[in-house]
């Protein structure tokens, strides 16, 4: 796991036109919860930040420098809605032999056959999963092998993953990863197939006279039915800015 620099300072100011105003200057609001202590308003050089992220990941044990050098780990990030541009951070503090919960990107490997072929399309359905690890051990990513998959076979499931050494997932086991489908094409005529044949049973059955089974009175035919913390200080939904 990367470890890395990153100067911040204490802010006294609060609130919505604050943090517009940090942002014009480059500077982005932030807020370092965890170990039980009261929460402390920082501010982030933003470019700093923005390349910290880019060449060493969310991931990263970070060394909060200007604030006693403690370490953190990214918990989240606020983006704009649209601009997908960070605005605003919060950390959790960790110490380097505790174990804390964070959510890391799984990445597919191998290329099945139906896909290599074009007869299926490959559907990555969880993108990361939470684990449990000791900041030495936070893995960049989760490296998922699904070169095995099938067409229309099952799916992958987070309980098939085989962990990095010191982790543990915690993710629901259930949790399908990946899948390989027929192309949207290939479905929907299979599904203009079977909707045909439902038609014409519908309507053979308007042909069949009551007493032999078919409709009474009205004809209306056959009906068919057819998502960090520490392990044991979870701060509540903050509001950083």
């Amino acid at each position: 796991m990367a470890t890395l620099e990153l100067n911040v300072q204490k802010r006294e100011t609060r609130g919505k036109e604050a943090a517009k105003v940090m942002r014009r200057e480059g500077l982005l609001p932030a807020v370092l919860y965890g170990h039980g202590q009261t929460p402390v308003s920082l501010s982030v050089n933003a470019r700093e930040f923005g390349d910290a992220m880019r060449h060493h990941g969310s991931t990263s044990l970070i060394v909060l420098k200007g604030l006693g050098d403690e370490t953190a780990l990214v918990k989240s990030i606020q983006r704009h809605p649209y601009k997908n541009t960070p605005q605003t951070i919060d950390f959790i503090r960790v110490s380097r032999g505790e174990e804390v919960h964070i959510k890391v990107p799984v990445v597919l490997t191998g290329e099945p056959i139906s896909v290599r072929t074009a007869e299926g399309v490959l559907v990555h359905s969880l993108i990361e999963v939470e684990i449990a690890a000791t900041p030495a051990n936070i893995p960049d990513l989760i490296s998922v092998d699904i070169s095995h998959l099938e067409l229309n076979g099952p799916a992958m499931h987070v309980s098939e993953i085989k962990a990095p050494a010191g982790v543990r997932i915690l993710t629901d086991g259930e949790e399908a990863v990946a899948v390989i489908n027929l192309p949207a094409r290939e479905e929907e005529e299979v599904g203009d197939v079977v909707a045909e044949g439902e038609e014409e049973t519908a309507e053979a059955s308007q042909q069949v006279p009551a007493e032999h089974g078919g409709p009474q009175g009205g004809g209306e035919g056959l009906k068919h039915e057819t998502h960090i913390g520490n392990k044991s200080d979870t701060p509540e939904t903050p509001t950083s800015s």
